[in-house]
C-alpha cells in the first residue's frame, strides 16, 4: 500500500497588514512550509512529500537538508474560486498512491503522533478518511438558534452538553477509493481526531503569527530551536 502526502501551495497566499505574502512570512527563522515537510518526513508510514504548486521558486524557500519533491500544477488551479477537491483530483491523476496525506501548511505545531494515528486508523481500513478537530463542550448557536441545548429546558451544565465539532482544517487522510466515491477529502466513514488548541494553532492572521512566535520563543516547541535568529 503506497501512501503519498502533499502540500498544496501557494507563494502569493494572501496578504497581511505590511503587505507580505502570509506563506513568506518566518516563524522561528523558518518559512512555514518548513515545518510542514519536516513533520511528514518524520512519520514513518510516509512513502513520499509532494509540494505541488504552480511556481518552481517555490523551492528557494525550503530547507535543504528536507525530503521532498516539487510538482507543478497548472496555473488554473491557482484560481481563488477553484475547490481544494479540484486540486486534490488533479494531483491523484499523477499520483497512484492509495492512500494520501493532505496537509495544508499554516499548523506548525501538529505532531507525528496525530498524523500517524489519522493514517493508521485509515490505513487499518476501519475508516475511510480522518481529518484533525476541535472539540468545543459549550453552548453553541447556529443561525441564530442553539445548536446543542434548548432554550425551553433548564440551562444544562457544561459538562452534560454534547460536545461540537469544528474541523482544524489542515490535516486530512483519505483513500484514493474514497476520494472516487465522494469527490471529497471526507469520506463517509471519517475518524475524527480531536487536538487541543495549541497544536492546531492556524497561523493566518497577524496575531496567529505573534501567538506562534510566543510559542516558539518560550521554548514550548523545540523542533525550531536550532532556526531561532
Amino acid at each position: 500500500m503506497k501512501v503519498s502526502a502533499f502540500i498544496p501551495y501557494w507563494l502569493d497566499y494572501q496578504v497581511d497588514t505590511s503587505g507580505k505574502h502570509k506563506n513568506l512570512k518566518k516563524l522561528g527563522g523558518k518559512y512555514l512550509i518548513n515545518y510542514s515537510i519536516d513533520l511528514l518526513n518524520s512519520v514513518r508510514e510516509i512513502d513520499d512529500v509532494s509540494v505541488y504548486c504552480s511556481d518552481e521558486s517555490v523551492d528557494a524557500y525550503i530547507d535543504q537538508d528536507l525530503k521532498y519533491r516539487f510538482v507543478k500544477r497548472d496555473k488554473c488551479l491557482d484560481d481563488k474560486d477553484v475547490s481544494i477537491d479540484t486540486i486534490i483530483k488533479s494531483f491523484l491523476e499523477i499520483n497512484d498512491a492509495d492512500v494520501i496525506v493532505l496537509l495544508h501548511p499554516n499548523s506548525p505545531f501538529l505532531s507525528s503522533n496525530t498524523v500517524s494515528d489519522c493514517l493508521n486508523q485509515v490505513i487499518s481500513g476501519k475508516y475511510d478518511s480522518a481529518f484533525t478537530a476541535y472539540s468545543f463542550q459549550k453552548l453553541a448557536w447556529f443561525k441564530s438558534k442553539p445548536l446543542n441545548y434548548a432554550l425551553n429546558e433548564e440551562t444544562p451544565k457544561l459538562k452534560n452538553l454534547d460536545p461540537v465539532i469544528i474541523e482544524e482544517s489542515s490535516l486530512y487522510v483519505f483513500t484514493r477509493d474514497s476520494f472516487a466515491i465522494n469527490n471529497k477529502r471526507i469520506g463517509n466513514n471519517p475518524y475524527i481526531k480531536c487536538i487541543n488548541h495549541f497544536e492546531g494553532l492556524e497561523v493566518e492572521s497577524d496575531e496567529d503569527f505573534e501567538i506562534a512566535e510566543l510559542i516558539v520563543n518560550s521554548g514550548m516547541y523545540p523542533k525550531v530551536e536550532y532556526a531561532k535568529i
